[in-house]
């Protein structure tokens, strides 16, 4: 994959790979957002601050997913000490990384197929955990805004007209590949993009994708693909009841999620159980405790 550093406005970048990092620059010393899947992703962010000249002082990790935070163990043997900042819940998945597995094969210890370095990147220690609202680090004064529904603690970190949102939506060309993106709260993922469907004079740093001066098309795109789950799923289980299994199959056949892969599976399995959970706080589902866990639509 491909990797640029973008200038967005003076001493804000973003450093565009297959998972983006942003970097935000003040008198030669900088923060890092985000710092990839691997040593790979690691080896050419430090490479861009060698170019830029600039010594990192904090690291700020939005959520705990392998791809935001598997950079860091390689920055953290080949630079100088800095300090590493991620909200509360992901930095229990940042230092213990084998968590996302866990919760994927619903608290089981996971196979193998779900230990790679897409769900099992290597642990870092956050030494500091970050609240939401303005935050000075490094002398840099930053908003640190709640972005929970994709994970369940994920933050954006903004600075002036710029925005890094990490996952809080994803590339228009990246939903039609995979129809059923990976969410842990269907209904905080709605409401975090209406709010920033809201947001105007913004520039948006996603951590997949360009950035965006306008990202009005890219956050309808989004919504109503989590509205095509939250639809799919209520149809699955409309005309009988069905367990969690059988309604993941249906869901994902019916919206051409080919599931290619035991990863992909237990992902698109994750927000499909979002979906559900979403109906049934909306009194729109019922659980039959018959042994086996089905789930039917509810008589409004």
């Amino acid at each position: 994959m491909a990797f640029e550093v973008v200038t967005i406005a003076d001493g804000i970048y973003h450093l565009q790979s297959g998972a983006n990092s942003g970097l935000i620059v003040r008198d030669g010393r900088g923060i890092l957002i985000d710092t990839g899947l691997d040593d790979d992703a690691g080896r050419r962010i430090k490479k861009a601050l060698d170019s830029l000249k600039v010594t990192l002082d904090a690291v700020i990790l939005t959520h705990g997913h392998a791809d935001h935070f598997g950079g860091t163990a390689y920055l953290r043997r080949n630079l100088p000490a800095f300090t590493v900042y991620a909200p509360a819940i992901e930095a229990a998945f940042i230092a213990n990384p084998m968590l996302e597995g866990y919760m994927l094969s619903a608290g089981a210890a996971p196979f193998d197929q779900l230990q790679s370095k897409f769900t099992r990147a290597p642990g870092c220690v956050v030494d500091r955990e970050l609240a939401l609202g303005s935050q000075t680090i490094s002398g840099i004064a930053l908003d640190i805004i709640g972005l929970a529904g994709h994970s369940p603690n994920q933050i954006g970190v903004q600075i002036g007209s710029v925005l890094f949102s990490a996952d809080a939506f994803l590339p228009i060309a990246t939903l039609q590949k995979y129809p059923v993106p990976f969410t842990t709260h269907i209904g905080q993922a709605l409401e975090v993009l209406h709010q920033l469907e809201g947001r105007t004079g913004i520039i948006f740093a996603p951590g997949h994708g360009v950035h965006l001066p306008d990202a009005q098309e890219t956050i309808k795109a989004n919504i109503k693909t989590l509205h095509a789950v939250i639809d799919a799923t209520q149809g699955a289980i409309r005309t009988a009841p069905q367990h969690e299994g059988e309604i993941t199959h249906v869901v994902c056949r019916a919206l051409g999620d080919s599931l290619p892969s035991a990863v992909g599976y237990y992902l698109a399995r994750a927000t499909i159980q979002a979906s559900l959970v979403y109906l049934y706080e909306q009194g729109r589902a019922t659980i039959l405790n018959d042994g086996r866990m089905a789930w039917t639509a509810s008589s409004l």
